[in-house]
């Protein structure tokens, strides 16, 4: 009678359904880290600084929140691409994220698979029968951790058989052998699967099951610092130099330190020996003792290694400032993050409406033309930002948002659209102002006067919106209510002038007719801040 086959295809679907359940785990993880704590997240990102050491607590503390390296890394280069963040701090923001990654694998290294099913109940209920968004989200964080260790429980008990295998120890040696090998499979399997922690936890599978040991181990965890650099490689496409240059320090922060790694293999092994006496913790620790070092190593030099990284991708960065330049795609996972980044385009843009107001300004005080064109440059540009801000909010509804967040999506639009019809005004400014030079038409001391007063409470109003836009504050209403009530109340009283002009000689009269139109178009900005202002207290993030 044959012999039963050592390896069944009931192993193979516990190690394919496991390796699934594991991925998920670690996906379900990361996303309900995601939103707990996002908001947490932006504050954290935000106190990144020029000193190296605190941009990498920075990227410590927001990669131990979302347990994902290359979440963190990849908003990273967003903020970068944005201008929100330069290559100095990006850099230590990274070293600190492969550190706070690592708090994965050291959970991965308890042994206490056998309450994985017990944990995944308690998680589910919470999931499905939950009222509070918060509490539902703790649930997809317990079902997360569950499924990690389900799935590792199930890798486990499916390569068991394999140990038989000549052939599959043979293969696993060889990466003790050549620890060159081990690297390349490490940062091969990273970049399949997008994830390091993944990669540590099968690492930390197979060396619990026997099938690998520690010498083994080591390279392989080396090789999977390289492969994670992977996805902040693909997010830095089609970005800006600076979020290139990013995508660049990431990888070569790896690769150095794998380097130095591999050609010290046997002092780093001993030391690794030295932390525990347990193989899976020993594991676990190379992956975390590795980047504690590599960043140790490399943190003094921060500045030299980011002007290494500017001479070998030589060039100036370049923002495109005719369109959106807050908003990245790469945003888009964390809306608290790309919320405030469309909050900032929209204070750009009422910046620049603000910028023609100060030339209308020149124009009307000191017959200054020189930079009219600016006026239909300006209105061009903010065309432009209220259509990426459209097309980036409409890709942000497709995703995961609380309540509160898709709510405010359609008042947004509406404030962008108002912005939008300012820089119309503006626009109509530069014809109206163009046809007053064409027709040198000069303005009696009453009309200048006039306009530079309601133009003076025009800007004061845009000046308040502006701060509030930014900052996504409740606007002052009763301030606002003010600005345009005494906006509305100077048009009435200074059109009278314009009435009185009516019934004399034609070129009283078309003096008139331009006076007029500039008082109804600052007539109208002030009707559109107040739009803005009234949506933006409706809110509620």
């Amino acid at each position: 009678m044959p012999d039963a086959p050592i390896f069944t295809l009931e192993h193979a679907f516990l190690i394919i359904g496991g390796l699934g359940i594991f991925l998920y785990g670690i996906n379900m993880l990361t996303e309900s880290l995601k939103r707990l704590s996002s908001e947490t997240i932006r504050n954290i990102l935000h106190k990144a600084t020029s000193f190296p050491i605190l941009g990498t607590m920075t990227g410590i503390a927001a990669t131990a929140l979302i347990q994902s390296s290359s979440a963190t890394t990849v908003l990273t280069v967003g903020f970068v691409n944005a201008g929100l963040m330069n290559l100095k701090q990006a850099v230590s923001v990274i070293f600190g994220a492969n550190i706070g990654t690592t708090v994965t694998g050291q959970l991965m290294a308890f042994k206490v698979s056998q309450y994985a099913l017990p944990f995944l109940f308690v998680g589910i209920l919470l999931y499905i029968f939950a009222k509070k968004d918060s509490i539902k989200g703790v649930g997809a964080l317990i079902m997360g951790f569950s499924m990690i260790f389900f799935g590792m429980h199930l890798m486990s008990q499916g390569v068991l058989p394999l140990k038989q295998s000549e052939m599959v120890m043979t293969m696993f040696q060889n990466f003790s052998h050549n620890p060159i090998l081990g690297v390349i499979a490490g940062m091969v399997i990273t970049m399949l699967l997008q994830s390091s922690s993944a990669t540590v936890g099968l690492v930390l599978t197979l060396v619990g099951s026997g099938l690998i040991n520690l010498d083994g181990a080591i390279p392989i965890i080396l090789g999977d610092n390289i492969g994670t650099c992977i996805t902040a490689a693909l997010a830095s496409i089609g970005t800006n130099l600076a979020a290139k240059r990013t995508a660049v320090a990431h990888f070569g922060f790896n690769i150095i330190g794998t380097a130095i790694a591999v050609a010290l293999l046997p002092f780093y092994k001993s030391l690794i020996l030295m932390t525990s006496t347990d193989t899976v913790r020993q594991a676990a620790n190379a992956h975390t003792i590795f980047n504690v070092l590599n960043t140790l190593l490399f943190l003094p030099f921060t500045s030299l290694y980011t002007k290494f990284i500017e001479l070998i991708i030589p060039g100036v960065v370049k923002i495109k400032q005719d369109r959106a330049i807050y908003l990245n795609k790469n945003l888009l996972f964390t809306p608290p993050i790309a919320f405030e980044a469309v909050h900032k385009e929209m204070a750009r843009a009422l910046t620049l409406s603000d910028e023609s107001l100060t030339e209308i300004n020149q124009i009307l005080s000191a017959n200054n033309y020189q930079k009219v064109d600016s006026l239909k440059t300006n209105e061009e540009i903010i065309d432009n930002i209220q259509y990426d801000i459209t097309k980036f909010l409409v890709e942000l509804s497709r995703k995961e948002l609380s309540k509160n967040y898709a709510d405010s999506i359609p008042k947004i639009l509406h404030s962008i659209n108002d912005i939008e019809r300012i820089g119309d005004h503006g626009e109509s400014m530069y014809y109206i102002l163009n046809r007053k030079r064409k027709l040198k038409i000069e303005f009696p001391e009453v009309y200048t006067q006039n306009l530079l007063l309601m133009l003076e409470g025009v800007q004061e109003f845009q000046h308040l919106v502006i701060e509030y836009v930014e900052h996504k504050q409740d606007v002052n209403l009763k301030k606002a209510y003010e600005y345009e009530n005494r906006i509305n109340k100077q048009k009435r009283k200074f059109q009278e002038v314009y009435f009185a002009e009516c019934g004399e000689q034609y070129e009283h009269a078309l003096n008139g007719m331009v006076y007029y139109d500039i008082l109804i178009n600052f007539e109208k900005i002030g009707d559109h801040l107040i739009n803005i202002a009234e949506a933006y207290n409706e809110i509620r993030y």
